[in-house]
């Protein structure tokens, strides 16, 4: 639209003038109302919503509630399969779910960021009209796509079956036309699993963290632990891969459910942010220029709904979906393919493996992964958490704000993740026992990356601080270097290496990952993640479950015992810690934070 190539060529929004308060704060509303409806503040709501940091912390306590029984259930799964099924069994499984996993995000076409993110703008610029249009614009190719894919998986089933058997036939007991059932099994639940996605993804837009940590981890992780499980009491191979995915279903119907009961719950009525820069009114087609001028004066935008009533008719209407389909797509095309690249990301060193040195490999490498997996699924409750505040500090232009949020939860990352990448780099072997015999070869796996994901930690949710930026095309980039990174190392490095050269892989795109979006940030924005606090929480968790770890186990060895007694010496140490610098890393009652002001950085202790 010419709004859209308008807006491209306008100053910076710090060079805009204030825009005029007296207009409806909502459409409908008078100016009086306006002047009279309490002021929203910067990044939150004004209601009851308190803070932006201590809305964040709350969404966040929810969801790695929700992510550490998600983890007992994941962790649960892989214990079930290594210990009661041989091997190569295992690794077949272990590959099958992977490869669903891909296809998954390919036919989810990353609706799940574009709806939080549209949802989440839309509702902060009062245009909540809009909405119903944007989940169609999503929901319909999510629908086409996932029913396409699930007919190309269950054509290509046999010849990927052959690939993951490396071309052997019958390997450990497993044939490829049990591969093939399993993976048709996991095929027909692909709808289900791209409409989870987007359903949740609206729910956050609405900043409801509930459905998301109740449906999309404590309800999906644990029903295919039961699923597995029931797997096992039969004694059936062919049940495993099916029974995994079998949850998606009621999963979906739940997370529809209640996503429209939230869209429809207008008992707290959600203020809209004042002070929107004009390009992203342009953006989402609701700027009106008022005062085109050459020269001098920049254009001034009004970004309140139209006075005049929109032109009725099929064509406006038509119009109007195709307006709204073209922005949505713009935004979440480049999205959809960094996600499909993360996921790829995640995935495909088990889809390698199998297929370069067989299933047994495979599910060796996915043991030894496991801790990883732990680790991502803590981190993701904090971007879920984060990702409609940083939507909204954003789509105001307030960056200092967007800073302190990133500079929090980098700290709280830190605080989360390093205790467990530490542990798993300190006793790796002992811990790859509870997977049963035969994975502690896996343990130099665990080395490699846990030191990698000490790197990532402290980087924080920089993918998410980008995307939430306006800058989803740098994502896409970096997500497709990284994949080429990765697979190419993989290539390299697995047929010589096996497992280690995989890890080696996956260490060097986790770098890559993290550093290339740290760096532009950096450059055009002049956000980083790094402050005194979090320095403190990194100095904590290195003595706490480093040091201290390490020289318990130069004296007590890497039994069970040394362990606990590793564990509790560091939950003690960092307990200390943690209260001593309580306010610095604001974990108890989060500091009010406000946008700007003279005396920000003093008061700001992550500056």
């Amino acid at each position: 639209s010419s709004y859209s190539s308008q807006a491209r060529s306008l100053p910076p929004p710090a060079t805009y003038p204030a825009r005029d308060r007296s207009y409806p704060a909502q459409g409908g509303s008078s100016p009086a109302q306006a002047r009279n409806a309490p002021a929203a503040r910067p990044g939150g709501r004004s209601r009851g919503g308190g803070d932006g940091v201590a809305q964040l912390r709350r969404g966040s306590t929810l969801n790695l509630a929700a992510s550490a029984v998600s983890a007992i259930a994941t962790t649960g799964v892989t214990i079930t399969v290594t210990r009661y099924y041989p091997r190569a069994v295992a690794g077949a499984f272990f590959t099958a779910i992977s490869i669903f996993l891909i296809v998954g995000a390919i036919a989810g076409l990353g609706t799940n960021v574009g709806l939080t993110y549209f949802i989440a703008r839309l509702r902060s610029l009062g245009e909540e009209s809009k909405i119903p249009a944007i989940m169609r614009t999503a929901i319909i190719p999510v629908i086409v796509v996932s029913i396409a894919s699930t007919g190309v998986l269950f054509l290509v089933a046999e010849p990927v079956a052959h690939e993951i058997l490396s071309g052997r036939g019958t390997q450990g007991g497993v044939t490829p036309a049990d591969v093939a059932n399993a993976l048709r099994g996991l095929a027909f639940m692909l709808p289900f699993a791209g409409l989870l996605n987007a359903y949740l993804g609206a729910s956050r837009g609405y900043g409801d963290m509930r459905p998301s940590a109740w449906v999309g981890q404590i309800a999906l992780t644990g029903s295919r632990l039961v699923g597995v499980a029931l797997a096992v009491a039969f004694g059936s191979t062919v049940l495993i891969a099916p029974l995994w995915a079998l949850p998606y279903l009621p999963c979906a119907v739940l997370a529809f459910l209640w996503g429209r009961r939230i869209s429809h719950d207008h008992s707290r009525p959600y203020i809209p942010l004042p002070d929107v820069p004009p390009e992203v009114a342009a953006l989402l087609s609701l700027a009106t220029p008022v005062s085109p001028s050459r020269g001098q004066k920049p254009v001034v935008y009004r970004t309140e709904p139209r006075s005049s009533p929109v032109p009725a008719g099929r064509r406006a209407a038509k119009q109007m979906a195709q307006n709204t389909s073209r922005g949505f797509w713009a935004f979440t095309t480049p999205r959809a393919i960094a996600n499909t690249a993360q996921n790829v990301l995640q995935q495909i060193d088990i889809v390698l493996v199998a297929g370069m040195k067989g299933p047994v490999e495979a599910a060796i490498y996915t043991a030894a992964t496991r801790f990883l997996v732990l680790g991502q699924l803590g981190g993701m409750a904090i971007n879920r958490a984060s990702q409609t505040r940083f939507t909204e500090l954003f789509t105001l232009g307030d960056r200092k704000g967007a800073n302190t949020i990133y500079r929090v939860t980098t700290g709280w990352f830190v605080l989360l993740l390093w205790p467990i990448y530490l542990l798993a780099v300190i006793f790796g072997p002992e811990v790859l026992k509870v997977f049963g015999r035969n994975y502690q070869a896996g343990s130099l796996v665990i080395v490699i990356l846990g030191l990698t994901m000490l790197l990532a930690s402290a980087c924080g949710q920089v993918d998410m601080v980008l995307i939430t930026s306006g800058r989803s095309s740098w994502s896409l980039i970096n997500g497709l270097l990284t994949m080429v990174v990765n697979i190419g190392v993989d290539v390299v490095l697995i047929p010589k290496y096996g497992i280690t050269g995989a890890a080696i892989g996956w260490a060097v795109a986790i770098g890559v990952s993290n550093v290339m979006p740290l760096i532009q940030l950096a450059i055009v924005l002049g956000l980083h993640p790094f402050g005194r606090g979090t320095l403190i929480a990194c100095v904590a968790s290195a003595i706490s479950f480093g040091a201290i770890p390490f020289a318990i186990r130069l004296g007590l060895g890497d039994g069970p015992v040394a362990i606990a007694a590793a564990v509790v010496a560091g939950c003690t140490v960092q307990a200390v810690v943690l209260r001593r610098f309580r306010g610095l890393l604001r974990l108890p009652s989060m500091s009010r934070f406000r946008r700007g002001g003279r005396n920000r950085r003093a008061d700001d202790p992550w500056n």
